[in-house]
């Protein structure tokens, strides 16, 4: 979206690394974002090997895969909103 303000426009690396203000990605945006990305394979692998050691049942895999995507979420949401009061 453009502004009213006519600015030099920034490339995607500029605007990520040397991020001032509020439009641009923050730290916490890149973690954030790894920890999607690595925590759902993680989650799954989990998921399975607990079907494998005969933790639960077959039918149970989805269920926990959930409650551990759910549960890392809420996790994830109570350290960001603790640590940015």
């Amino acid at each position: 979206m453009s502004k009213d303000v006519p600015t030099r426009e920034r490339s995607v690396r500029e605007r990520g690394t040397f991020a001032n203000h509020g439009d641009d990605p923050t730290l916490a945006s890149y973690l954030s974002s790894l920890f999607l990305l690595l925590s759902v394979p993680s989650f799954i692998l989990l998921a399975y090997g607990g079907h494998w050691y005969g933790l639960y049942e077959y039918d149970t895999i989805l269920l926990v895969f959930g409650g551990l995507l759910v549960g890392s979420i809420a996790l994830t949401f109570t350290i960001m909103h603790v640590v940015t009061r």
